[in-house]
């Protein structure tokens, strides 16, 4: 290798090292420049820090907002869950309606079959919406009113656009 054997190698790292300052001085100018866009003084005062809410959408603590959400994950659950028991217990009664049995036996399991398959049809009782009215106090307040004033469950839920079922469960849970 003679004098020329470096020059290549050189050049290149020379090159490399020309790029790399030409990118770092387009950024500092880039910057440089948007800082003088922006101004020096008032900059905070035209974009102020996001201040930290301490109410949330439903006008409630953190806590109580937090709370209700997991009740109605809870809800949703339990749901699921009662769904599924219902599903299992209709095809139970199908696989033993389907069993070697005596005609009387058959015709006792009948009824029992035909009120699974009711409430497999029905699914479980809504209690998402349960959860809801509980968590909307002028909804209950106006629910346990209408109550005090002579109305049925049936009518209080089709007055006021509710489940009959979640209607029933907090008229339960008022005495509790």
């Amino acid at each position: 290798m003679g004098e020329d054997g470096y020059a290549p190698y050189l050049m290149f790292f020379g090159g490399l090292i020309l790029l790399i300052w030409l990118l770092m001085r387009r950024n500092w100018k880039g910057q440089l420049r948007a800082k003088r866009e922006r101004g020096k003084d008032d900059y905070l005062a035209r974009n102020p820090r996001p201040q930290p809410k301490e109410w949330t959408m439903s006008d409630g603590p953190q806590e109580l907002n937090q709370w209700q959400v997991e009740m109605l994950e809870r809800t949703r659950e339990l749901q699921a869950i009662v769904d599924t028991k219902l599903l299992i217990l209709h095809r139970t009664l199908l696989k033993v309606k389907a069993a070697p049995l005596s005609a009387e036996e058959k015709a006792a399991i009948e009824p029992v079959i035909r009120e699974s398959q009711e409430l497999t049809d029905q699914g479980a009782p809504n209690f998402a919406a349960v959860s809801e009215l509980l968590c909307d106090e002028a909804k209950k307040i106006e629910v346990y009113e209408m109550a005090d004033a002579g109305s049925t469950q049936e009518e209080i839920a089709a007055k006021l656009g509710l489940d009959s079922y979640a209607v029933e469960m907090v008229l339960g849970l008022r005495g509790t």
